[in-house]
């Protein structure tokens, strides 16, 4: 049975074509729901907990506190850390921890704390300061950081011309600029904590703010090894809120 015609303009579903898209988009909606279902059977500290966050999150601060709540909640935890966002709604991860603004409904969404960016050197880059950025060369990311406030920033200063390297990833950033590789931006949890480098702009832009999330599923909240990962990392960022919000630095 033929499911696409061909024209001028490119391919086009026939009748058909529309009715086996309406059948697969089906089972996709009903395999997720299923999931869900059978995730709710497991309402007790135990199992497994699929968590997506950032390779930077778990670099600076995430690792200690998740092995904390492994261990006490005997879980398998299973952690994501892809540039590629995975979907909670459709039972792709049961827990997300994530930055940006507040996520929409039906998310039950948590907020840990503020997060500031700022630009960085290496201390072995003399010379640097606000006003001839444009001076020197830079480390971006690749097209997968378009979104963030601080990549639209450099495109807007003309500094994304400066980007030697580019990167998909904040950590590959850090790294980088801690060689001596050029001028970047940096959450501030991150170049505060690396002694061989140093801010270029003493204070954050509050343009690059952004808030960090914990996220699930409204099924999944009172889950006790939802609930008890939800406190885990809640308390467990306490002790790290001023240098995510960019004042550790400056207190």
């Amino acid at each position: 049975m033929r499911l696409f015609e061909r024209s001028r303009a490119g391919y086009a579903l026939t009748e058909a074509g529309q009715e086996l898209l309406q059948v697969a988009a089906d089972m996709e909606t009903e395999l997720a729901s299923a999931t869900r279902q059978l995730g709710k059977r497991a309402a007790w500290p135990g199992g497994v907990v699929r968590l997506t966050t950032t390779d930077t999150l778990m670099h600076a601060a995430l690792a200690p506190l998740l092995s904390v709540y492994q261990r006490q909640a005997g879980v398998q935890l299973l952690i994501n850390t892809s540039t590629v966002q995975q979907d909670i709604l459709k039972g792709e991860a049961d827990v997300a921890i994530r930055a940006g603004g507040r996520p929409a409904d039906p998310l039950v969404a948590r907020r840990l704390c503020r997060i500031e960016s700022t630009v960085y050197r290496s201390r072995q880059i003399g010379g640097a300061t606000p006003s001839n950025l444009a001076d020197f060369p830079w480390v971006a990311g690749d097209e997968t950081f378009a979104h963030l406030d601080s990549t639209k920033w450099l495109y807007q200063q003309g500094l994304d011309a400066n980007a030697v390297l580019r990167t998909n990833s904040h950590v590959n950033v850090l790294n980088l600029v801690k060689a001596g590789a050029g001028l970047a931006v940096l959450p501030c949890y991150l170049g505060d904590l690396e002694p061989s480098i140093c801010r270029v702009l003493p204070s954050p832009p509050k343009v690059w703010s952004s808030d960090l999330w914990l996220l699930t599923r409204l099924e999944l909240r009172h889950v006790p090894r939802i609930k008890q990962l939800f406190d885990a990392v809640f308390e467990g960022t306490r002790p790290m809120v001023e240098l995510f919000e960019g004042r550790a630095a400056l207190s």
